[in-house]
């Protein structure tokens, strides 16, 4: 189920790149939908609008990884995961159509648009980043917990922590900054999962050696 997640991370990720990406890097997550080539962003929409609900089963897989540690807690993971990508998926649902709006409204009707995209599509990003930081907390308890042999140190790979630094790349380190903040759930997302999924392998690996 990890794996599944982790195509997620990797089908959206394309998908949001195409729908997102300006040379230059993004300067805003409205102004990224006015110079972004539509045609580009075409196909970029549809490979989000499939691929993001693979995520869901990602989550139900770390459920059942931590279920063992916490019902309670593995069980709010879950739940916060799936209302993260659904809020999320209404979002990324949104972007195409107003890239084409913004690039081809009139003049006078543009802020308009602007406006009302901001109240009922972009305000969702807030609503997003704070049931990420409710994942967060639930999964920093979970390893702090676990009955399963995962390190202490894979906090580090909490997603509000993984999230926050690839922004800041941009900072820091733009040249690759600008390709990749634009994707940065999906980013955190790959991280995430795939260090859960390494752990779990090499578990398996010293439980069932080569003879």
């Amino acid at each position: 189920m990890l794996t599944i997640g982790i195509l997620a991370s990797i089908i959206v990720g394309l998908g949001e790149y195409l729908l997102h990406y300006v040379p230059g890097g993004p300067h805003g997550e409205i102004e990224m939908l006015e110079k972004v080539p539509l045609n580009r962003a075409c196909i970029g929409h549809f490979l989000v609008v499939f691929g993001a609900p693979l995520y869901y089963v990602g989550y139900l897989g770390l459920y059942k990884i931590f279920k063992s540690t916490s019902p309670l807690i593995s069980s709010l993971l879950l739940i916060f995961g799936i209302l993260s990508f659904s809020i999320g998926g209404v979002w990324i649902s949104s972007r195409y159509y107003a890239a084409d709006v913004f690039q081809n409204s009139p003049i006078e009707l543009h802020d308009y648009f602007v406006n009302s995209y901001n109240s009922h599509y972009q305000v969702l990003v807030w609503v997003l980043r704070i049931l990420v930081t409710f994942v967060s907390i639930s999964y920093f308890t979970l390893i702090l917990k676990n009955k399963i042999g995962i390190p202490k140190y894979y906090v580090l790979f909490t997603p509000i922590i993984l999230l926050a630094t690839i922004i800041s790349t941009l900072f820091w380190f733009k040249a690759f900054g600008e390709h990749i903040a634009p994707i940065a759930m999906n980013v955190t997302h790959f991280i995430f999962f795939g260090m859960i999924l390494i752990h779990l392998l090499k578990k398996e690996k010293l439980k069932n050696p080569i003879q």
